[in-house]
């Protein structure tokens, strides 16, 4: 509501399908509803579906303003997380909560798309309103969307954040690759920012405009470390969620020539320094100095080496992390260690839960044994179609080739996907081919030494007719199903 400063309209609309018997929706705290259509007022701030209407809506207003007293390295002296100005707005889309019951046996879910009345661009949970051009790029089964509003000054090209972010999205082998990742230049001036940048939801995040990519702390790269951790941290492992990001920021800055050795051992030397060294890890209440950043990223940097060392870079801190995201429970000190043992051995473990679990911490490295450590390039893979029969379809009535951006299929027919996976860096390691019809992902995942190469084929049974995105490693293409009685028709 541009005319009006601190107030966002919200219309939602419901589409429910007839196995649905009843079904409840309830507005935020202190939303303020205008209107509803086949919805009643049932309770403070929940409404009840009226059983008949298709598509039942609730409108309401709500403040989109968002202040905290947010600390951390990263944090500055301002007010605002989200904000609403008079030009434009910097918002976490409202939660309209929905349940309700459902006849039959086939599973109903919830599907939620945002969309602006206006110029804008929403994500998952954030959303910019206002003039943007809106950027995207696609790298390693990940696209890339970067908003820039008019409002905005932009410090990094476009092209240097999409070069840094695929860059990223490569080297951190970690699993939880979400099919989009937003990310909204805020502007500064107008509005006094509590934090530099701010992840919300799976893979959302802002950063203020002029931050740039030439320092350890590297915001950007900071905030798209959170979108890759799919993990539930208990209190014995908190500081990883912080001081992984912290590292990760760092290492990936230096790996891309982007900050030298000795900007990067200067910034993790901060974690030697007290009351932060004193600090730990496994004990929140215990953290001084922002700790989980800044001890949390010298530990994270110290397991990384000394696992790389102890593997013979055959295993890194992307090993455990990427342990850790399989798992469905909350992670606490021990599943860590078991994480860090799994990957490179008692004595690593062991070391792990010294500078974890106790005060003590280590001392950052020198170049030396820097080089020793990650000197050689590090495992990394291209995903490409293979020389031979790339695409192929298999039915009851054919059983051919397919070339195309665009492929025709006939329900009930199943997609062959052929590709060569090779690791062109420089040591051996794990790869992860994802695989994606719309929303639904497989994995499949292997092992090769440098220079090595090997087949991978993923196959999907169209049953439904409609038109489908598919993408496998860093190759995109559209399905268009058809029913097959219609197909039969057409050839008669």
């Amino acid at each position: 509501t541009p005319q009006t400063v601190g107030e966002m309209a919200v219309t939602v609309t419901v589409a429910i399908p007839d196995q649905v018997t009843s079904l409840t929706t309830s507005v935020p705290d202190r939303a303020r509803v205008t209107r509803t259509s086949g919805f009643s007022q049932s309770g403070e701030t929940t409404y009840e579906w009226d059983g008949q209407t298709a598509q039942p809506t609730v409108s309401y207003r709500v403040d989109p303003n968002r202040l905290a007293d947010q600390e951390g390295p990263l944090s500055e002296d301002g007010q605002y997380l989200f904000a609403d100005t008079e030009e434009w707005a910097l918002v976490r889309i409202p939660h309209t909560g929905i349940s309700g019951r459902y006849t039959g046996t086939s599973p109903v879910t919830l599907q939620r798309e945002t969309t602006i009345d206006g110029p804008g661009a929403a994500g998952d949970r954030m959303a910019f309103l206002g003039p943007v051009d809106v950027q995207t790029r696609r790298a390693h089964g990940q696209r890339f969307r970067l908003v820039i509003p008019s409002a905005a000054d932009l410090k990094a090209s476009p092209a240097e954040l999409f070069a840094s972010l695929s860059d990223a999205s490569d080297r951190l082998r970690v699993g939880d690759r979400d099919s989009e990742v937003t990310m909204i230049a805020a502007p500064t001036g107008a509005v006094d920012w509590t934090v530099l940048g701010l992840q919300v939801g799976g893979a959302d995040f802002w950063v203020q405009d002029s931050e740039g990519l030439g320092k350890p702390t590297n915001v950007w790269l900071h905030e798209y470390v959170h979108t890759r951790q799919d993990y539930e941290a208990a209190t014995g492992s908190r500081w990883f969620t912080e001081g992984s990001a912290t590292y990760y920021a760092a290492v990936l800055s230096l790996q891309q020539d982007r900050v030298d050795f000795d900007a990067f051992r200067r910034f993790l030397r901060q974690g030697e320094r007290r009351p932060q060294s004193s600090s730990t890890l496994s004990k929140p209440d215990s953290w001084q100095n922002f700790a989980e950043y800044r001890k949390g990223a010298l530990v994270a940097g110290e397991l990384d080496r000394q696992i790389r060392r102890t593997t013979d870079r055959e295993a890194s801190l992307n090993t455990v992390f990427r342990e850790l995201n399989t798992d469905t429970e909350p992670i606490g000190a021990t599943r860590f260690r078991s994480a860090v043992r799994s990957a490179a051995g008692r004595d690593t473990a062991d070391t792990a839960t010294r500078y974890t679990t106790t005060s003590a911490g280590p001392s950052m490295w020198d170049g030396t044994a820097h080089e020793t450590a990650f000197g050689q390039s590090p495992a990394r893979f291209s995903y490409r179609f293979a020389d031979t029969a790339p695409l192929r379809v298999r039915g009851p009535s054919r059983n051919t080739s397919l070339s195309g951006s665009t492929l025709a299929l006939v329900a009930g027919e199943t997609l062959h996907v052929n590709l060569t996976v090779e690791n062109v860096g420089g040591t051996v390691g794990d790869y992860e081919l994802a695989f994606r019809v719309n929303e639904t992902e497989t994995t499949r995942t292997g092992r090769l030494r440098a220079g090595e190469r090997t087949a991978e084929s993923v196959t999907y049974t169209f049953s439904d007719p409609g038109e489908y995105t598919v993408g496998v490693g860093n190759e995109q293409f559209t399905v268009t199903v058809t029913p097959a009685e219609q197909s039969e028709t057409d050839d008669a």
